[in-house]
């Protein structure tokens, strides 16, 4: 069984469904074909996952596991990582970062992303892939400061 039909196998179906809808196109040709072939494997088709993620009974479950905001999964991986992006940020956390960074010592955070949709519930150095909306939005807004500043 190669590595990604073992990490579906993985995956109830409504993980699965939301696994089809946020992640499948973040994948190389060759793999989304292989994803493709398993859902029909698993009979999930375009309506069907849209009716799963519609009605996941796992957004009213109450437990004390970490789930994901947007999935509802508790497939949630955690990677130490340099935190990097302490500019402008305010609190002594933020200082005693700056000051290990000028003394040559890294300061390490949690950087939690959902396995089941990519959705990224902490980012210390924001560096979250940002949606194509906000790509536009951030083009307009240095075009429109770039004006004012002439």
């Amino acid at each position: 069984m190669s590595r990604v039909k073992s990490f579906l196998s993985g995956l109830d179906d409504y993980e699965l469904a939301y696994f089809a809808r946020f992640k499948l196109l973040t994948y190389m040709k060759a793999t989304q074909s292989e994803i493709k072939e398993y859902l029909i494997e698993r009979n999930l088709n375009e309506s069907k996952i849209d009716r799963l993620i519609s009605e996941n009974p796992k957004s009213k479950l109450n437990d004390e596991r970490e789930r994901c905001p947007r999935c509802y999964s508790d497939k949630i991986r955690k990677d130490q990582v340099e935190w990097t992006n302490t500019s402008g940020g305010f609190g002594i956390e933020d200082e005693v970062a700056t000051w290990d960074g000028l003394g040559g010592r890294a300061t390490y955070k949690n950087e939690v992303i959902c396995n089941v949709c990519g959705f990224w519930l902490e980012d210390p150095n924001q560096e979250k892939p940002l949606p194509t909306s906000k790509k536009v939005l951030n083009v307009i807004w240095d075009i429109l400061l770039g004006a004012l500043r002439r």
